[in-house]
């Protein structure tokens, strides 16, 4: 399997288990009445990634308290320590806009699957690329939690070889 194939396979993995997450009741629960925070918040996400892809930050949806998982990496306990500490590392190193172009949106209740490349030029003029599936949780129209899946051989490689100065 191709290192393409692997991140592929990885992507479609994270959705199917997010999706899984975001399953209905078992058919002997209660009814539950229309619930459309699920499409509300999946608009809010829709509207963000709009908002990366015009020169703004998708970010602006994050609660100031939020809590941002990478999957295999680190927690961050706040949107700045996010900012400064995860995001800024890898945007100090982009030339253009990191480009978000999500291919699968699923949402129920407070949770949404957004499942997304970014691709972007990097200060070296060559291209980064990257598959990502987030796992969103809000509270009242903002990102309170976070689970993030993402390529880390494609972070390593933009990390190690261009230097955010340049």
């Amino acid at each position: 399997m191709t290192t393409q194939q692997s991140r592929r396979a990885f992507g479609a993995l994270a959705l199917t288990a997010g999706g899984l997450a975001l399953a209905s009741a078992p058919a002997t629960a209660a009814p539950l009445d229309h619930d459309t925070s699920g499409d509300n918040n999946k608009a809010i996400v829709r509207e963000a990634f709009a908002r990366q892809n015009s020169g703004g930050s998708f970010y602006d949806i994050l609660h100031d308290r939020v809590t941002w998982t990478v999957v295999n990496g680190r927690t961050y306990r706040s949107k700045k320590e996010f900012l400064d500490e995860g995001a800024a590392p890898i945007l100090t190193r982009l030339k253009t806009i990191l480009r978000m172009t999500p291919s699968n949106l699923l949402a129920a209740r407070d949770t949404v699957v957004a499942q997304f490349t970014g691709e972007a030029i990097a200060l070296d003029g060559r291209p980064y690329r990257n598959d990502y599936c987030w796992v969103l949780t809000f509270r009242r129209g903002l990102v309170v939690r976070a689970h993030a899946y993402l390529d880390t051989v494609a972070i390593r490689e933009l990390m190690d070889r261009v230097n955010p100065g340049s």
